[in-house]
């Protein structure tokens, strides 16, 4: 739904949940705000964390704070980067997800706080109105995102980690703006985003994935819808002719090859020109506003406005970029780019 991979993360070394000092004293209680705009207290930080959203999961990893982790959202369980990282893993309960969550099996693991999807917010006070601390999770833009990893940082003792990573944020946003901010609108291309539903599934201009292609230097191809992921005609996407199409890791029944091969889309711009590609990565989706959506930025740059971005390698970057945050390079834990 952000070099710029060299600076980031060196007093964070390999994020595997080590204790971090210097983030609150002793007695004093913390004050932190979700996505919501709620203010949430904790007398200290959050030593047992439950998540109902993977977005949040993919932040406490981020964050180095996955030892902390008592329970986590269902469909998270068997993802294979989660699993490499933490062995245990698989073993801890998971007690539901943003549609359905099982609210006696959260009480049961005595959480210090839940980390939910902001936009539930009838599971938020559901919860709250059992006595639970509960933190809603919004990062559907850019500053989202990092209001989130600053506020989290902080309930989970590890702020310094979150400052890190929005120093290296911001200097990515910074870095991928100044090639891009004065392109005339001719010289941006028209960017298709194949969604989870499959090929007639799309992003509307509210979701993260707009502004990432936006700031990249392209065109979101429908950027006058609106709402979250929203479904199109084959006629829209022949109408719009987007120069190019990705097609996210997550889709339905949709790959490149078959949009190649759809005599539907046989006059489209970005077919003709065999500009169709998955959106990495195999591991874990970069268009979501997680942490690594930074690295999905850098990739759709690299694509929209090759000739501003011919200096990356891409596969390098990615691999710095793990090894500092994780521990293991992307390609050690099997990441590839298509």
């Amino acid at each position: 739904m952000l070099g710029l991979l060299v600076l980031f993360l060196v007093a964070i070394g390999c994020g595997k949940g080590s204790e971090q000092t210097g983030n609150g004293d002793a007695g004093e209680e913390i004050v932190v705000t979700d996505g919501l705009g709620r203010k949430i207290t904790l007398s200290k930080p959050a030593e047992r964390v439950v998540t109902t959203y993977g977005i949040a999961t993919h932040m406490v990893f981020a964050l180095g704070a996955q030892d902390n982790l008592v329970g986590y959202d269902t469909p998270s369980k068997n993802n294979a980067f989660f699993n490499a990282l933490m062995p245990e893993f698989a073993n801890l309960p998971t007690p539901g997800s943003p549609g359905e969550t099982n609210i006696e099996e959260v009480i049961a693991l005595n959480p210090d706080l839940i980390l939910v999807a902001g936009r539930n917010k009838e599971l938020v006070d559901n919860l709250e109105q059992k006595g639970l601390t509960v933190f809603g999770v919004v990062a559907e833009d850019l500053d989202q995102l990092k209001d989130s990893m600053i506020n989290l940082g902080k309930a989970l003792g590890r702020e310094e980690t979150a400052q890190e990573f929005v120093n290296y944020y911001e200097n990515t946003l910074q870095k991928v703006k100044e090639r891009t901010e004065n392109l005339a609108k001719e010289d941006r291309p028209k960017v298709y985003l194949v969604g989870p539903m499959g090929l007639l599934s799309t992003c509307s201009k509210d979701m993260y994935q707009h502004h990432l292609i936006k700031l990249a230097g392209g065109r979101n191809a429908a950027s006058e819808l609106e709402g979250g992921w929203v479904e199109v005609s084959p006629e829209h996407i022949i109408e719009w002719n987007p120069d190019l199409i990705f097609v996210v890791q997550y889709t339905a029944d949709t790959t490149p090859e078959s949009i190649m091969k759809d005599e539907r889309l046989q006059g489209v711009k970005a077919v003709m020109n065999k500009q169709v590609f998955w959106f990495p990565s195999n591991i874990n989706p970069w268009d979501y506003p997680s942490p690594q959506a930074v690295l999905g930025l850098y990739w759709v740059a690299s694509k929209v406005q090759p000739d501003l971005f011919d200096d990356i390698d891409m596969q390098a970057e990615a691999d710095q970029f793990f090894k500092k945050f994780y521990g293991k390079t992307y390609t050690e834990l099997g990441g590839t780019l298509d």
